[in-house]
């Protein structure tokens, strides 16, 4: 596997935790959450992590977000009945009551939702399966607002609970590795 490297790299130092530790891992169903999952699962007994994984479903895009929260569902099935925390919230009227919109609201509502998940079963961190993709379009976004030294850092590999152990996988290493062992995942139209 591809990413198994990337992610004892990353487990062996910024995202390290505590043997025994509870690892909330956010999971949509897509290609990077999905390979994080599953290389996560063939790794946490190395690392003597418990794994959690926590599903949001949006209520924004129908019957393709019940066959997303459905895969993510059979996919915790198939590694071994691990444990997932999966909710549905309203989020359009959540956003319509806060002020919130966009993908930024949409990405507020997520944050909230996983810390809450990541309390409720004492989870040490909450890993998210943001790539060196993520990464550059991050960095790339911030230099065109005219960022400083800070935000021209990019994206910190651990920030307080949140650990994002693929920051040195492309989005290329992870389809790479989904379709090299038949692994689904399921696109965002």
């Amino acid at each position: 596997r591809r990413l198994e490297p990337v992610l004892r790299r990353a487990l062996r130092g910024p995202c390290r935790l505590p043997p025994g530790a509870t690892l909330l891992v956010a999971v949509s169903g897509g290609a990077d959450s999905t390979a994080l999952l599953v290389a996560l699962s063939s790794l946490a007994r190395e690392f003597g992590l418990e794994l959690h994984a926590a599903h949001l479903h949006h209520g924004l895009r129908g019957r393709d977000a019940d066959e997303d929260l459905l895969h993510v569902r059979e996919l915790c099935e198939r590694l071994q009945h691990l444990p997932l925390t999966a909710a549905r919230w309203d989020c359009a009227a959540l956003m319509r009551e806060r002020g919130l919109s966009g993908e930024a609201g949409l990405r507020t509502l997520r944050r909230e939702f996983l810390l809450h998940v990541a309390r409720l079963r004492r989870a040490t961190a909450i890993a998210t399966a943001h790539t060196a993709d993520d990464q550059l379009e991050t960095l790339l976004l911030r230099l065109a607002r005219g960022t400083g030294l800070t935000g021209a850092a990019g994206m910190r590999a651990r920030h307080g609970a949140w650990v994002k152990p693929l920051l040195h996988a492309t989005r290329a290493d992870v389809e790479r590795d989904l379709t090299q062992h038949r692994i689904a995942w399921r696109e965002d139209a």
